[in-house]
């Protein structure tokens, strides 16, 4: 590793361990990844458990449990969005601005710490879901493969926060914008399957990429075929995250005008 590499990676390092002190001195950050996909579990099996037929996949929870899994990871993504706003809210930016750093390491601070959060939120959903009947087919590769793919989806949409946080420059804008984040996911397969929607509908929710990527976690964890879902989730998640990436540090950079 040359010297630059190693600046860059421990301009990283730090920042990433910056934002998950956060996490130790406000666990408030976690009720998003706890209790909201906790409650979502138990209301889907409690309301619709019995009145969705979901065909091949069995009891209404293991259908709708991946969907939540890509909740989790959602919410988790809108307190990236609200704590890059709260840095430039609060000047935080400015300072480290003034400093000799790589500038893109504040907002990958901010999305490992995302990362960790969404493994918690991933972690806490399951465990609720096995309480209300979720039984998986996935062996340990299933399991490797979907927490895989769920931190692929977690990265992309914290990319995506990222970027609305410094689009909306305060806490209240951002908490609004991160609405873009959250709607896709109920225009997709996450709670019922796509065959029962108008067929107006169907042509946006089958070939959108949440659907794509809930329905190859929903094939890893049934184990069931995965058909094209896997690289249509690894090809559209991976443009996302080139793409927010991109914009988020250009755009990072003219907010902190360096």
């Amino acid at each position: 590793m040359t010297a630059a590499a190693a600046w860059v990676a421990s301009d990283y390092w730090e920042m990433a361990k910056r934002s998950l002190r956060h996490i130790r001195h406000d666990p408030e950050q976690l009720v998003n990844v706890t209790l909201q996909p906790v409650l979502i579990v138990v209301l889907m099996d409690l309301l619709f458990g019995g009145a969705i037929t979901t065909g091949t996949h069995g009891s209404y929870v293991n259908f709708v449990m991946p969907g939540i899994l890509v909740v989790a990871a959602a919410f988790a993504a809108v307190t990236t969005a609200i704590s890059v706003a709260s840095d430039l809210g609060e000047g935080v930016i400015d300072r480290f601005r003034t400093l000799p750093m790589a500038k893109s390491a504040v907002i990958t601070g901010h999305i490992v710490a995302d990362l960790a959060r969404s493994l918690v939120g991933l972690a806490v959903a399951t465990a609720a879901g096995y309480v209300v009947g979720f039984r998986p087919a996935a062996g340990p590769a299933g399991w490797a493969a979907t927490v895989a793919v769920f931190l692929l989806v977690t990265l992309a949409l914290s990319l995506l926060a990222a970027l609305i946080g410094l689009l909306g420059q305060s806490v209240e804008v951002a908490q609004q914008l991160a609405a873009v984040i959250i709607i896709p996911i109920f225009f997709s397969s996450a709670f019922v399957p796509v065959a029962t929607m108008p067929s107006w509908l169907r042509v946006v929710t089958a070939n959108q990429p949440v659907t794509q990527a809930v329905d190859t976690l929903r094939a890893l964890l049934l184990n069931q075929p995965l058909s094209s879902h896997l690289w249509l989730t690894l090809t559209e998640f991976g443009a996302i995250i080139v793409a927010a990436f991109t914009l988020a540090t250009l755009l990072f950079k003219r907010t902190a005008r360096v």
